[in-house]
């Protein structure tokens, strides 16, 4: 009976120092639940002293944003009634709840967390003043000969061209992941004039040639004799295109392709006089197509801001490039009216295709509001050519249009 009694005052003895040892062991975290997503779980020991409390203890990693621009979770805090925050406890169990529920407290210091992320409207558009220059194969109004000399002088007289306004606006819509769809416009129109006066006698203006049976007109023979010419251009293109944004690095891309149309019209006048007679020369071409466009664009930030974060701006190398391919139809006519008087006519209509590749390279500061919209302004260079497009009085030869722009745009 001794002995037993001995025995089971050992195993006693055995019994607390092994759950004395147990419970300074035992170590309770704060960690992610396997709940629902937005619900963590605090579990409590009295063993915690408030002094040594560390947010940084917080699996902050857990609750990091999945989505660099969107996140349905808010920032990262202590509950109310956490030791740090009352110096009370969660009466010794676990705590569950949603994480929207809880006062918002300071942010946990992070690498993983993103304060910046918003989610947004899904409004995108724009709006430039772009100002261009024309330039053309050839800029000739008409021809001069000089026939007062031994030998016959040609010289070209040419349109003054010069810069002219011209507007490019985009509209559309835009989900969290920066896949938009958007409508382009833009539009450009320029004219142009130059004339001459014969000082004497032998001199001679030649309008353009035509595809009539004249095949133009020509004035002058006598001093005073004239010619004056004109041209004049209309050009437009509408896109409808889906484009996704795509991150490398440092690196902020965009690519995309659609459906676009396009249109370009030109016309030439001439008209002067002939020993006296009226001569005069209207021409005019315009080609309608529809075909694809492909672009693409990339940014570069100078890393003197911090993009996309709210209340913040940043400044980024900007370039871009954009080809389309159309199909159509070009129509052609022209009157020439000789002394007499003499009409000649001629009217063409055919199947065409042509190009236009567009490039702008320059700068763009973005800015980002409160509200999480980024607005922003951009100047450029910018250069177009459309290949095949024609002049004033030609459907052969290429047009370019040279200059810069200022856009202000805003993704919301």
């Amino acid at each position: 009976m001794r002995t037993n009694g001995f025995v089971g005052l050992i195993i006693a003895g055995i019994c607390c120092i092994s759950s004395q040892s147990l419970l300074a062991q035992t170590d309770f975290p704060v960690e992610p639940s396997n709940e629902s997503e937005g619900v963590f779980r605090i579990s409590n020991t009295s063993d915690y002293e408030y002094e040594e409390y560390q947010p940084a203890a917080v699996d902050a990693v857990s609750f990091a944003p999945s989505s660099p621009r969107t996140s349905d979770l808010s920032p990262i805090a202590m509950p109310d009634g956490s030791p740090a925050a009352s110096g009370e406890y969660y009466g010794g169990g676990e705590y569950y709840g949603p994480m929207e529920e809880y006062t918002q407290g300071d942010w946990i210091e992070d690498p993983y967390l993103e304060e910046s992320t918003y989610e947004r409207l899904g409004i995108v558009a724009g709006a430039a003043a772009v100002f261009l220059k024309p330039g053309f194969d050839t800029d000739t109004a008409f021809y001069t000969e000089d026939q007062t000399g031994p030998s016959t002088i040609t010289t070209s007289n040419n349109f003054p061209y010069s810069y002219q306004t011209a507007p490019r606006i985009n509209l559309g819509l835009i989900d969290n992941e920066g896949l938009s769809a958007q409508v382009r416009w833009f539009q450009f129109q320029d004219s142009s004039g130059a004339s001459a006066v014969a000082g004497n006698n032998f001199t001679f203006f030649n309008a353009l040639p035509t595809k009539t049976s004249i095949g133009g007109v020509s004035a002058g023979g006598q001093a005073g004799d004239y010619m004056v010419a004109s041209s004049s251009m209309n050009l437009y293109t509408i896109d409808v295109d889906l484009s996704q944004e795509l991150n490398f690095e440092r690196w902020q891309t965009t690519f995309g392709g659609g459906y676009r149309h396009a249109s370009v019209s030109q016309s030439y006048q001439a008209y002067g006089t002939a020993s006296g007679a009226a001569v005069a020369s209207d021409v005019g071409h315009r080609f309608d197509g529809n075909g694809i466009v492909v672009f693409g664009e990339a940014r570069r930030p100078l890393g003197l801001w911090d993009r996309r974060s709210k209340g913040t701006s940043s400044l980024s190398l900007i370039s871009s490039a954009k080809y389309s391919a159309l199909w159509g139809t070009t129509k052609y006519s022209a009157v020439d009216t000789n002394p007499g008087p003499v009409n000649a006519v001629a009217q063409t209509s055919s199947n065409k295709s042509l190009s236009i590749a567009e490039v702008q390279i320059g700068m763009q500061a973005d800015f980002v509001l409160q509200t999480g919209a980024l607005v922003f302004v951009r100047a450029a260079w910018d250069g177009i050519w459309w290949n095949g497009a024609g002049s004033a009085a030609s459907e052969s030869g290429d047009l370019s249009l040279l200059g810069g722009s200022i856009s202000l745009g805003m993704d919301w």
